[in-house]
């Protein structure tokens, strides 16, 4: 089987879907399928770079194209390099803002498919549109609407044999647009360690929270954590953990918990060996992307794979479709009052977000 991804974007470390496709793109090749990569508007290179990407010693073919070439210099290369690779497939990583910065990628069905030429068509879905919830303002809706228009005829004109997207919100979603889509969960980019370490344990009564990942704003921090001294008041010690870069909600979060006498340690961007461990000692994972939305959340997808249970503390998140979708098990929606809830809960260690299983998934859903 071969394969090229197409996606916006491949600077290490600063795109999310380029390092997801990298990664994945090295679990295939260690599996003997032959895997390029083409970032077909790529805004961190002024020239053209072709060459290789290597991930845990595996070298990736990779075709870098910049966001300031236009469209017939970006089409006629792309196209170029993707005859010399000849695929059997071409797999789009959708997020609407990698290929423009407005997040309106008018043109690109076409774009794309006369790069494709009689490649068959793959599409994952990262993201949708915005303003599919409550509370939007207009502009936002508007944006959406025109954004959801742009993804229909995407997939119209090139007719993917196959659809994923990581969500079962997503899923629901574009069925109500009458496309039929097979859910690919998202993997940790955070590999446990093998070595041992000392594994969310409470004893000497420690509840330790950890949040990795940015914060989002309006999360009702106050009263989760107000309701958590309330919880663990004379029962045990507390301290929260912040990992990552978080953003300038950060300090806010900071402020509240020690104002509360907890505990804090900011560890701020760490190596993945260090998330790893910092994972493995904490005993409650904390997350502010909404309860739906959690299974596009790479962070979240860590915490739970290193065995932590995990509480959403964001704003309130409902679509304005009224799509309603099962939250899963090991994740707790935090609304006031209902923390003690929280403590029953059981980490999903099924494994079904491997690495080696979502890449056996991948590579199933393109055979015929």
């Amino acid at each position: 089987m071969k394969i090229i991804f197409i996606c916006g974007c491949l600077e290490p470390g600063k795109d999310g879907v380029g390092d997801y496709t990298r990664r994945l793109s090295a679990a295939l090749i260690g599996q003997g399928v032959s895997v390029g990569i083409l970032a077909l508007n790529d805004h961190y290179i002024t020239h053209e770079e072709n060459g290789y990407q290597t991930f845990e010693e595996i070298s990736i073919p990779v075709l870098r194209i910049p966001s300031t070439w236009s469209r017939v210099k970006q089409t006629k290369q792309s196209k170029e390099w993707k005859q010399l690779h000849n695929p059997e497939w071409l797999s789009l990583q959708f997020v609407p803002y990698s290929f423009n910065k407005k997040g309106l990628p008018f043109g690109l069905g076409n774009q794309l498919k006369k790069i494709g030429g009689d490649s068959k068509w793959h599409i994952m879905f990262h993201e949708l549109w915005i303003g599919m919830e409550v509370g939007v303002t207009k502009k936002t809706y508007l944006i959406g609407l025109i954004q959801k228009k742009i993804i229909k005829g995407l997939i119209n004109n090139l007719q993917p044999k196959t659809i994923n997207t990581q969500t079962i919100l997503y899923q629901e979603v574009l069925k109500t647009l009458g496309f039929k889509t097979e859910l690919l969960p998202l993997f940790s980019n955070i590999e446990k360690l093998n070595q041992p370490f000392v594994e969310h344990t409470n004893e000497n009564n420690k509840i330790k929270f950890l949040l990795f990942g940015s914060i989002h704003p309006e999360a009702p921090v106050d009263e989760f954590v107000n309701e958590v001294v309330l919880y663990f008041k004379e029962k045990a010690s507390i301290s929260v953990t912040f990992v990552g870069r978080s953003g300038i909600e950060k300090q806010k979060w900071i402020g509240v918990f020690s104002s509360n006498g907890i505990k804090v340690n900011d560890l701020g961007e760490q190596s993945a060996e260090n998330i790893s461990k910092a994972l493995q000692i904490a005993t409650i994972g904390i997350t502010t992307t909404p309860a739906y939305l959690v299974e596009k959340s790479g962070t979240t997808i860590a915490m739970r794979q290193h065995g932590l249970p995990v509480i959403s503390v964001s704003k309130p998140w409902r679509s304005n479709k009224n799509i309603k979708v099962a939250i899963p098990n090991d994740i707790l929606e935090y609304q006031k009052g209902n923390f003690k809830n929280y403590i029953h809960l059981k980490p999903d260690n099924s494994g079904r977000n491997s690495l080696k299983t979502i890449t056996n998934n991948f590579i199933e859903s393109l055979k015929d």
